[in-house]
């Protein structure tokens, strides 16, 4: 949550490539594909493939020897863009239209996908875009519901994995405040999918949910299916673009 969002100057994602490479037991030069959200991708992705491309890097993993890195090839792909190819290919979808949907972190990328009879994808661009709700709003409410309550600062990044916090003495169970803050940002996130596409949300085969909030959009949005792991559903179609 605390990492930048100009991705080509964030060392901290750069980095957390690389020794990603090193734990699948990678060495010597890569090709890489990642992704960026909607918003982000058509301003940022030439400065952050610019800022991959020809990294260099030696990582230690205890255990292990240490792996020398870098990268030859980067391909920068749009979030929810890259998971549709994988999963809307396959035989039990019909061709006809369908959204996207990739609840991620930061942001909440949409657009719709239209299926074509030879199970080929085109994508609409006028009907696709990002909304600044992602999982970190929830702790951001958590956060700001608890500062204002008991007058003492909480960061959200802190309270994203805890149960209850302590105050002066005293336990503070979280559940409550989460499950209220889930159901606010649900609603937001569904209410501003309705406003930006309108009747064409009602005018889908299916709506596909990806990303690590995919869950609790079936709260907010009907015919909601999601991938067996939707949270790493980005990840298998970054993977298909670079494969062999």
């Amino acid at each position: 949550p605390l990492w930048d969002r100009n991705k080509a100057a964030d060392e901290d994602t750069a980095h957390l490539i690389m020794v990603a490479a090193a734990q699948l037991g990678l060495s010597g030069p890569l090709r890489l594909a990642t992704g960026l959200p909607l918003s982000w991708w058509g301003d940022q992705r030439r400065a952050f493939k610019e800022a991959l491309q020809g990294r260099e890097a030696r990582v230690t993993i205890p255990g292990r020897l240490p792996a020398r890195l870098w990268v030859e090839e980067v391909l920068v792909l749009p979030q929810g863009v890259a998971a549709a190819g994988p999963i809307l290919g396959q035989s039990p979808n019909l061709p006809g239209p369908y959204l996207v949907v990739d609840w991620g972190e930061r942001t909440t990328d949409y657009i719709i996908v239209m299926k074509k009879a030879d199970g080929r994808l085109d994508f609409d661009p006028a009907a696709a875009g990002s909304l600044e709700l992602g999982c970190h709003a929830i702790a951001t409410a958590i956060a700001a519901r608890l500062t204002a309550q008991y007058h003492t600062p909480f960061q959200a990044a802190a309270l994203e994995d805890l149960e209850a916090v302590a105050v002066r003495g005293q336990r503070v169970d979280l559940a409550p405040l989460r499950e209220e803050a889930t159901q606010s940002v649900t609603r937001q996130i569904g209410r501003a999918l309705y406003e930006a596409l309108g009747h064409r949300l009602e005018q889908v085969l299916g709506i596909l949910a990806v990303g690590g909030g995919s869950p609790l959009l079936k709260e907010a949005l009907p015919a909601v299916t999601q991938p067996l792991d939707a949270q790493w559903a980005n990840v298998e179609g970054y993977l298909g673009s670079v494969a062999p």
